[in-house]
C-alpha cells in the first residue's frame, strides 16, 4: 500500500493538534504556490492530495483556483468537513481519482505538498503515474518531498498515544527519473530548508 497504515492512523489521532501546528504557511511554500498559480494561468481544478488541514487549499482558492479536498487520514477528513468544506478520503495509488464533480474530466493540475514523503520508495513512481493519467495534458505538478537516502521511522507521542510516522526520502537525480518515467516533464527542482536539517526537494512539473 502507498501509506504506512500505523502512519495514517498517527494522523488520524493528532488531526486538529497538527492543523493547527501547521496553519501558518512557511515562505518556501508560498512561493511554490505563486508559481503553481501563475503557471495556471489562475484558473483551473486542481486535485490537492494530502490537503491536511487545509491551509494550502484555502490559499489556492484565494487565487482564483478550484480545488478538490483529499487525503488518505479520515481525521483529516472529517476535520474539513466539520469546517464546512467537501474532503473525500482518498488513497492515491489504489483508488479512483476522477472528479465526481466533473466526470470524465482530467485535472488542471496536483498539488501534493509534503505528503508524498509517506508513499513507500517501491509505490512512489507508481502514484506519480497515476496522477499524471488524471491530469490533462500540459496540466502542473507541485509535488515536495524531504532531501536525503533511506526511510526514517520517528516515534511521537506517549506511551498510551503513541505516534509513528514511516518517511522516504530522495535525491534528486532519482527524483527526477521517477517524474520523468510516471509521464511528467520536470521544468525546476529547488531546495528549501524548513526547520533546522529539514530539507525539502520541490518539485514544478508539467504533464507529458
Amino acid at each position: 500500500m502507498s501509506t504506512d497504515r500505523e502512519t495514517v492512523r498517527s494522523y488520524d489521532m493528532v488531526a486538529a493538534e497538527y492543523a493547527a501546528e501547521a496553519a501558518v504557511m512557511p515562505e518556501w511554500v508560498a512561493t511554490e504556490i505563486d508559481v503553481f498559480v501563475t503557471e495556471l494561468g489562475g484558473s483551473g481544478r486542481v486535485l490537492e492530495i494530502g490537503s491536511g488541514g487545509g491551509r494550502d487549499a484555502l490559499e489556492l482558492e484565494k487565487r482564483g483556483i478550484s480545488v478538490r479536498r483529499t487525503d488518505i487520514s479520515k481525521g483529516f477528513v472529517e476535520l474539513l468537513r466539520e469546517k464546512g468544506f467537501e474532503a473525500d478520503l482518498l488513497d492515491p495509488l489504489t483508488e479512483d481519482l476522477g472528479d465526481p464533480q466533473r466526470p470524465g474530466m482530467p485535472y488542471d493540475g496536483i498539488w501534493a505538498c509534503a505528503c508524498l514523503i509517506h508513499v513507500a520508495r517501491d509505490d512512489f513512481g507508481t502514484v506519480l503515474g497515476r496522477l499524471a493519467e488524471a491530469t490533462r495534458t500540459g496540466g502542473r505538478l507541485h509535488v515536495s518531498v524531504r532531501e536525503g537516502d533511506g526511510e526514517d521511522l520517528s516515534t511521537h507521542g506517549s506511551a498510551a498515544a503513541p505516534r509513528r510516522y514511516a518517511e522516504t526520502y530522495w535525491r534528486e537525480p532519482a527524483l527526477r527519473s521517477a517524474l520523468t518515467g510516471a509521464g511528467w516533464i520536470v521544468s525546476d527542482i529547488s531546495r528549501y530548508v524548513g526547520r533546522p536539517h529539514d530539507r525539502w526537494l520541490s518539485v514544478r512539473a508539467s504533464r507529458a
